[in-house]
């Protein structure tokens, strides 16, 4: 996975899966891009999604957990912004519509919340279990459409809600490192990580973070930094591709 400025992953898919379109919090609608580089003010802050008829916001599944995407969405855009601010590029290279999976380079837990609020669309992100142990973190959490993950043993429960989402047509990001990793350099992906690439066919989106683990890092520090998210152009993994050849084309783009 190259630095932010230097992203050069292979020519994006023609087609991209078709599927529901989920549109992000705040009513903007999916796809729309910024100029490159721009940096996100909270100024205009997202409001709560408008309920229709059926009680979900356009677009959306039903689902029992409040939606509180807006809420976190605004609140961490503020936090980001007091601390340097949020810069955005390669906005244009999301698809605007269908499948996407990204992945995702990870150094610090502030991962999620930069490319949740950089995305031009809704992001689905895998937690750990832990942290739904917690009732109001697991409220938070659920209301974000996030889900939780068992590290350090194959998680069937996990794998099955991810493809779920994909099938249905949601952005589901991943951190194939596993772990948070020093910034340094990239770790090896994760056996299995490109699976979800390889048995849908959707298109791979990278994604470069920089400058989240100066403002959060490893020991739980705060500083203050701005934080860039980069997307790269969009490509596809073979659906005959071994996993750690699809793993390593993934940390390679």
């Amino acid at each position: 996975m190259a630095e932010a400025e230097s992203l050069s992953p292979p020519a994006p898919n023609a087609g991209g899966a078709a599927g529901t379109e989920f549109p992000r919090a705040g009513g903007g609608e999916a796809g729309t891009s910024r100029p490159p580089g721009e940096r996100l003010s909270p100024v205009s802050l997202p409001s709560p999604p408008a309920l229709g008829a059926g009680g979900a916001s356009r677009g959306e599944v039903p689902k029992r957990t409040p939606d509180t995407y807006w809420l976190l969405e605004g609140v961490t855009l503020l936090f980001l912004h007091a601390m340097g601010g949020l810069f955005v590029q390669g906005e244009e290279n999301i698809p605007p519509t269908g499948t996407v999976l990204m992945v995702s380079n990870h150094t610090s837990y502030l991962d999620p919340v930069a490319i949740g609020d950089a995305s031009t669309r809704r992001v689905c992100f895998m937690a750990k279990a832990e942290l739904f142990a917690n009732k109001v973190l697991n409220f938070l959490l659920r209301g974000v459409d996030s889900y939780p993950v068992k590290r350090g043993e194959s998680d069937r429960s996990a794998f099955k809600t991810t493809l779920s989402l994909l099938e249905e047509g949601r952005v589901v990001c991943i951190f194939p490192e596993g772990s948070r990793q020093d910034g340094e350099t990239l770790g090896k992906a994760e056996s299995g990580a490109a699976l979800f690439a390889i048995k849908t066919g959707c298109p791979v989106v990278p994604v470069y973070v920089s400058g989240a683990n100066k403002v959060l890092n490893l020991r739980g520090k705060i500083h203050r930094a701005s934080v860039t998210v980069a997307f790269g152009k969009p490509f596809t993994i073979g659906r005959k591709t071994d996993r750690e050849e699809g793993g390593a084309q993934m940390m390679a783009a």
